[in-house]
């Protein structure tokens, strides 16, 4: 691993400082993130935890969450009336809120990585994406601006991509509305080990992104029983180096609403269009839009689109919450068809100061998996955009790809700290019936089981992530191996 790093400091090790440099000469119009991304499992839970508390009220189930709307539902809440292991998560979050949200005032975060075999089937947590990975940012938030500029340098990427921006962002606020450009981790769904229509399991995708900064239910009475609502609209740039359609774009819309403190729905769409040779304008986007698509000429096609629904419902009366999401590949009648489908159940508690949560979730990545007769070669995959629903050659949807069905479970403790353990069990059979030759995992029908353990703690005033674990593959492919794995991960930041 000291040998993998060596290298990537020689390689990127000047260009992230240079972009350092250039950071700071341009830092000082504006402080910290206004949103924490998909990654971080540990606050996840302790988010979960203080709203099946009824102390969070804000939508978790898209990401990323707004700082500045958990700053506000923690802020007059006290510590002492909670039980121990909540007013721990509570402290937690309050301090992570705290940090995160100062005004006119620059942050500096910088992280090391090293990697062994990194996870073919990526969850929620993030872990090392290459072999070593060094990375830098600068940002700052005022009232109403913010921005982060951000570089890594990756060892052997197998994308080709050593120097990367992923993380780099500048925010806009307007009113209760966020506008924002730049490379965002998204995870759409109340899973913990994939989002069957956007999640994190692919580099950051670049795009302009408008979305509510604040939840609040509408005032008015016809429409107060939404309750809770977060709206997010995005469009983005795909590669320009694509097969089938040089420099498409992904457009998605998500729509969250609880209309019960222990209920929450979500309804997404996202759709592939417009690139080289193909359509690109505003009557296609409407058809795009509206769900005009499958009557007309496969040239005229406005794109590849896909759409659903996913729900959780947190039982009043014991720390249980059942949760599932559907999403059509197809569309009938202006309306989803051949679902795809997850679902899971999670349980948690809490001794002292100590929290726990326990999940198990089964995904099915085949059309119409619940038919007698499911329909192969059909998720993931369009024939105009046929080098599938991915970017960077990785599934913008579960990790698992199309064609595919996995069984997980995960196991979660926290400590008062914020140091933690996480287990994560994985069962999955890929590309069931090798239709998808451009399946992001495996071309041909294989299983994969792995069984991982990570821990996390605070060690030279940073986080600390150190993760070992198992792969076997059935099959053996070429630039595939399977056996043990592991990595290691420290970030810090400085104000």
């Amino acid at each position: 691993m000291l040998t993998i790093l060596s290298k990537l400091t020689a390689q990127a090790g000047q260009r992230a400082l240079c972009a350092l440099g250039l950071a700071c000469l341009v830092a000082g119009t504006a402080e910290a993130g206004p949103w924490a991304e998909p990654g971080d499992a540990g606050l996840r839970h302790d988010l979960q935890l203080l709203s099946d508390s009824g102390i969070v009220r804000a939508p978790l189930s898209v990401w990323p969450v707004s700082w500045p709307e958990i700053a506000r539902d923690i802020r007059d809440v006290r510590v002492e009336l909670q039980p121990a292991h909540v007013g721990a998560a509570l402290a937690r979050v309050r301090r992570a809120a705290g940090e995160a949200t100062r005004l006119g005032e620059l942050a500096i975060e910088a992280s090391v990585a090293g990697s062994e075999k990194p996870m073919a089937l990526r969850r929620f947590d993030e872990v090392p994406r290459e072999n070593g990975e060094l990375s830098v940012a600068v940002e700052s938030m005022a009232s109403a601006f913010a921005f982060r500029l951000a570089v890594t340098g990756a060892a052997d990427p197998d994308d080709g991509d050593e120097v990367r921006p992923d993380g780099s962002y500048v925010a806009w606020v307007a009113g209760n509305w966020m506008l924002h450009a730049g490379y965002i981790d998204r995870w759409w769904g109340p899973g913990w080990e994939g989002s069957l229509i956007y999640g994190s399991n692919q580099r950051p995708i670049p795009s302009l992104t408008i979305e509510r900064n604040y939840s609040d239910a509408f005032e008015h009475p016809w429409l107060a029983w939404i309750g809770q609502w977060r709206l997010v609209a995005t469009m983005g740039q795909l590669e320009d180096d694509r097969e089938d359609a040089p420099n498409a774009q992904l457009f998605g819309l998500r729509a969250t609403v609880k209309p019960h403190p222990c209920v929450e729905i979500g309804l997404s769409r996202t759709a592939q269009w417009c690139g080289d040779g193909r359509p690109c304008n505003l009557d296609t986007f409407w058809d795009l839009l509206i769900g005009n698509d499958n009557d007309q000429a496969l040239e005229d096609q406005p794109g590849n689109q896909m759409g659903g629904f996913d729900a959780r419902w947190s039982i009043p009366w014991a720390p249980i919450a059942v949760y599932a999401q559907a999403i059509g590949e197809d569309e009938a009648n202006f309306l989803p068809s051949k679902y795809i489908g997850m679902a899971g159940v999670e349980v948690w508690g809490g001794f002292g100061e100590r929290s726990w949560r326990l999940h198990v979730e089964a995904a099915d990545t085949t059309c119409s998996f619940y038919e007698s007769e499911p329909d192969y070669g059909c998720a993931y995959r369009n024939t105009i955009y046929f080098d599938g629903y991915q970017y960077k050659d990785r599934s913008i949807g579960h990790a698992i790809d199309g064609d595919s069905r996995q069984l997980a479970a995960g196991a979660l403790l926290m400590m008062g700290d914020g140091s933690g353990w996480e287990l994560a069990l994985q069962d999955a059979r890929l590309n069931r019936r090798s239709r998808n030759d451009v399946h992001s995992v495996s071309p041909v029908r294989d299983e994969l089981r792995s069984v991982d353990l990570h821990h996390r703690r605070e060690l030279f005033g940073g986080d600390l992530r150190v993760g070992i674990g198992y792969e076997e593959r059935d099959v053996v492919q070429p630039g595939v191996s399977d056996g043990f794995r592991g990595y290691l991960r420290w970030s810090g930041r400085f104000q």
